[in-house]
């Protein structure tokens, strides 16, 4: 992983960890695709795609994340589901760096949005 994702991941974990939720994995990986962080708040599984951008981007982190993108983050929860026979909320949350600020959008990725 390039060193500008990794930083990101590490400061999305260290904010959601600092907000109540319980790092359960990172870098989650399944059959074409990849989750980056892996919580639980409360009573939700959250499952967190971060995304990042420079001064130079021409799109924002959230507009990033096409429906193909979206449809594949899907396949990777349900088999992270199916492999921890997990029968309780879930939720996508997003979480965007964008010059240096951080925005979190919770429940953000739905299958109505792919």
């Amino acid at each position: 992983m390039p060193k500008k994702g990794r930083k990101a991941e590490d400061r999305a974990a260290n904010y959601l960890e600092s907000h109540g939720h319980h790092l359960v994995t990172r870098n989650y990986y399944c059959y074409r695709g990849e989750i980056d962080i892996i919580t639980f708040d409360g009573d939700y599984v959250v499952f967190v795609e971060v995304k990042s951008r420079g001064s130079g981007s021409y799109v924002t982190p959230e507009e990033s994340i096409t429906p193909k993108k979206k449809r594949r983050l899907i396949r990777c929860a349900k088999r992270w589901l199916m492999e921890n026979d997990y029968q309780g909320n879930a939720r996508f949350d997003v979480i965007a760096i964008s010059n240096g600020e951080l925005s979190h959008y919770e429940n953000a990725i739905n299958k109505r949005s792919c």
